[in-house]
């Protein structure tokens, strides 16, 4: 089995701590030896000049790849709200569900929704903006990054928000290492 980690380099790697417990974690859990190789990650890109997204892949071995792509610019106004049927609480290499969900309806993101709670997009976790709070998914489908950091930081709370919650909220932000906090207004969602 192959996992992947996607840090966002600008200057230096971004919320570096926060992605390594979350491969610490993943080693503990799987059993595997960590791979002190993570600790100089930073020295192997510190030349770069421009914002990049890195992805690495790595196994029971260790760090197996490390991949450089330039940033896209993406704009979300159109999510599909859908029900699903799996978990997806280690960020495998792997991602044949997303991917199927994708070839269906290509334009789309979509909103995962798992026992009649909201989860997260394909690519980012939720959060909800109700008029006074920003809300996250209780149960996200992976433990992100930048929403761990954004709930230490208590600018976001979480909550169970249920498939029924969606139309009465004004705002919506997707959340990862990349994106950081996309504030998204104007949006759709289709049931």
């Amino acid at each position: 089995m192959e996992i992947i980690e996607t840090i966002l380099f600008d200057k230096e790697l971004k919320n570096f701590e926060y992605h390594l417990n979350r491969v610490k974690n993943t080693c503990e859990y799987f059993k595997w030896k960590f791979d002190k190789e993570w600790l100089k990650l930073e020295e192997k890109i510190a030349f770069k000049q421009k914002p990049l997204r890195v992805r690495i892949t790595y196994n029971q071995f260790g760090i197996k790849e490390i991949e450089l792509f330039d940033i896209k610019k993406r704009e979300f106004k159109s999510f599909r709200a859908i029900e699903i049927n799996f978990n997806y609480f280690l960020k495998k290499k792997n991602r044949k569900h997303f991917k199927k969900l994708h070839n269906t309806y290509p334009e789309d993101e979509f909103i995962l929704i798992k026992n009649n709670l909201i989860t997260d997009t394909t690519i980012s976790n939720l959060a909800f903006f109700d008029g006074k709070d920003w809300l996250t998914p209780k149960y996200p489908l992976l433990k992100g990054t930048k929403r761990e950091e954004l709930l230490q930081k208590k600018l976001l709370k979480e909550t169970n928000i249920h498939k029924s919650d969606l139309k009465y909220f004004k705002k919506i932000a997707m959340i990862n290492a990349i994106l950081g906090f996309k504030e998204i207004k104007n949006f759709d969602i289709i049931f």
